[in-house]
């Protein structure tokens, strides 16, 4: 089903980039020949688009430690994004303490795309916030994208004002890689702002074709990778053992697995990480991940889900309902209350505090 529609999406992002390029004011039109051969090469778009992506995600990992998220390039000379405040207020990062949040490790197994999405998706709510219809500018400004050329680039100085800084916060986000030509600063679209039109089959996932990770029956993970990002994603459900320059060892571990799910993370969603970035040479194995292991995964998960037995005293029969809502109050205020339904006048308070409660109750009839 995918492959009979993927034509037909090609198609008609063909179709609908006709009208946009004959619309006045676009700025998606053909560039001077000199500008495009000054413009940066697909490797160094894609180097750029990576290492400002990666510098992101590392810095979701520790938003506490020296290194900071990636700034605006030097060549635009435009404020940038306030990366803490749009991190913060897409729920990736907390504030005090300064860490990474329980959705910030569920988004680190996302993929690029989608985790480009839910960034932009932050992004453009905040741009509604604000007055002087920037909102318009933002919307407007994300469609033209959508229907760039990857290395096709465009001059900054044919912006307006509002347009030119949506550029600069998207350079800093690795959507738009900068360059100067005769003293003016044009950008090219890295393959990150396909994701604004080509969905997630675009070239924007083509890091998952390049897989690094085995997985073996004695649950070692080796990561054949240099890039520090992949490994410190691993190390947030991986037990570390050996890091050599471009390759990571690791054991998943009661202890390192139960550290993830602590912080919001699910079984399935490490299994679904291990497949996705799978070693071209495990790819054939069915399945990927050894099933032991992905079954041990989900059973470290279920031991953190069980029902806990605890002591407890039901209190109910009280005289009038003033009394049973002082006895309740005085039970949560004391941290033993562990249910109450106030239209039957009943609750459950643990059985330590049983001599205090039954002191109390007596002194308030």
């Amino acid at each position: 089903m995918f492959n009979q529609c993927t034509p037909c999406i090609l198609t008609f992002r063909s179709n609908l980039r006709q009208p946009r390029l004959a619309m006045p004011g676009s700025f998606v039109k053909e560039q001077p020949r000199h500008v495009l051969l000054a413009a940066p090469s697909a490797e160094q778009l894609e180097k750029y688009a990576r290492s400002h992506w990666e510098g992101l995600l590392l810095y979701v990992i520790s938003p506490a430690s020296p290194s900071k998220p990636p700034p605006v390039p030097a060549e635009i000379g435009l404020p940038g994004l306030d990366m803490d405040n749009l991190l913060l207020q897409a729920g990736l990062i907390s504030a005090d303490p300064k860490a990474i949040a329980e959705q910030g490790f569920q988004f680190l197994l996302l993929d690029t795309y989608s985790q480009l999405w839910l960034l932009l998706q932050q992004y453009i709510a905040n741009a509604q916030k604000k007055a002087g219809g920037e909102l318009v500018h933002v919307i407007s400004f994300l469609l033209q994208m959508g229907f760039r050329e990857v290395g096709v680039p465009f001059p900054l100085e044919g912006l307006n004002p509002l347009q030119a800084n949506i550029a600069a916060q998207l350079s800093q986000l690795g959507l738009l890689m900068p360059f100067r030509i005769d003293g003016e600063v044009w950008v090219s679209p890295t393959r990150l702002a396909l994701a604004l039109s080509g969905g997630p089959s675009s070239e924007v996932q083509q890091e998952v074709a390049e897989g690094y990770i085995i997985v073996e029956t004695n649950y070692r993970v080796y990561a054949y990778t240099t890039s520090e990002l992949q490994v410190a994603i691993l190390r947030l459900f991986v037990r570390a053992e050996c890091r050599l320059p471009n390759l990571f060892v690791g054991t998943l571990t009661r202890e390192s697995v139960t550290q993830a799910l602590e912080f919001g993370v699910q079984a399935d969603q490490i299994v679904s990480f291990l497949q996705q970035h799978a070693h071209p040479h495990v790819l054939h194995k069915v399945p990927i991940v050894p099933e032991v292991v992905s079954d041990q995964i989900r059973l470290w998960q279920a031991d953190t889900q069980r029902v806990r037995h605890q002591k407890a005293v039901l209190y109910d029969s009280f005289p009038t309902k003033q009394v049973y809502r002082l006895a309740a109050v005085f039970a949560q205020q004391h941290g033993w209350l562990l249910w109450q339904n106030d239209e039957q006048g009943r609750f459950v308070s643990q059985a330590g505090g049983h001599d205090q409660m039954r002191t109390y109750i007596k002194s308030i009839k």
